[in-house]
């Protein structure tokens, strides 16, 4: 019996990233489907219910790790580890393919 995924699909990256920012171990999955950059998570819950968040963009950012400073609510993009206790960086993890969006878009 195939499992149901709900989706969530946010209007810009950055509220992804606010979102993310929050776990433990922040990281954000990165595939190109249908020439669209999908950014997405996928959340597990306690009744075994999972989630994928997402959002679409047109160009792919620069860096590897996308920076969320907490203190100003700013987001950019580095290619290099941020620490400053400000900073919440958020790896991203380039995946060569996945079967999460068996159709893309999701309907």
């Amino acid at each position: 019996m195939a499992q149901q995924f709900n989706y969530v699909e946010f209007k810009a990256l950055d509220d992804l990233v606010r979102f993310v920012a929050g776990s433990p171990k922040p990281f954000l999955h990165h595939i190109v489907i249908n020439g669209k950059n999908i950014y997405f998570v996928q959340v597990v819950g306690f009744g075994g219910g999972r989630a994928v968040y997402y959002v679409e963009r047109e160009e792919k950012f620069d860096g590897r790790y996308i920076i969320f400073n907490r203190f100003r609510d700013e987001v950019s993009f580095s290619d290099k580890l941020v620490s400053d206790g400000q900073s919440v960086c958020v790896n991203v993890l380039e995946l060569k393919r996945t079967n999460i969006f068996s159709e893309y878009p999701p309907k």
